[in-house]
């Protein structure tokens, strides 16, 4: 059957839906993993795609928007579907911290975002668990609840991130800030 999961040793291999987490502890002694699971090429392409769709970018662009980084070895472009939020002239990115396309914001932090159909530019500051960024990590969770379920931390009835969850998942996660500098110029 075309797409089917079969279990091998070590894990799981490759599905139609992605890459499914290798025998990981769903909890550990310390903090609560966050799922290992990526979204496989074809849903980034039709993500691309959605974003510069005129009427599915306005839909799909109030919660997902695309970055372009520059790659630290190589110059080439890479653009990347994130879920985002938007705090006036900042832009918060959170990614888990295995992926490895923020590295190249490193060496690199200039980065172009298509954002609910326009295209901005701006400087990133990668904060790789870093705990002084916890109250940007908690408002982000608390601005974009389905992330927060995504990564394992529970909203309260209320609305308010359970601030131990958010903290244990902090180490395994990349909080991206993107200070807005300018419209990007086509090019």
């Amino acid at each position: 059957m075309k797409g089917a999961l079969t279990r091998e040793r070590g894990g799981w291999r490759r599905g139609i839906w992605g890459t499914l987490p290798r025998d990981e502890p769903i909890v550990t002694a310390e903090a609560t993993a966050v799922p290992t699971w990526t979204p496989p090429r074809w849903l980034n392409t039709m993500m691309k795609a959605m974003l510069f769709t005129p009427g599915l970018q306005l839909l799909v662009g109030r919660s997902v928007a695309l970055i372009t980084v520059t790659g630290r070895r190589t110059d080439t472009q890479y653009t990347i579907p994130v879920t985002y939020h938007r705090d006036g002239d900042t832009i918060v990115i959170l990614t888990k911290r295995m992926r490895t396309w923020w590295r190249n914001l490193e060496n690199n932090p200039a980065v172009d975002l298509r954002v609910a159909g326009e295209d901005l530019r701006g400087e990133a500051e990668v904060a790789a668990g870093d705990l002084r960024y916890l109250p940007d990590l908690i408002k982000f969770l608390e601005h974009r609840q389905r992330d927060a379920k995504a990564y394992g931390v529970t909203i309260s009835s209320t609305g308010e991130v359970n601030e131990a969850e958010a903290r244990a998942v902090l180490s395994q996660l990349v909080l991206i800030k993107v200070a807005l500098v300018a419209p990007a110029t086509a090019g």
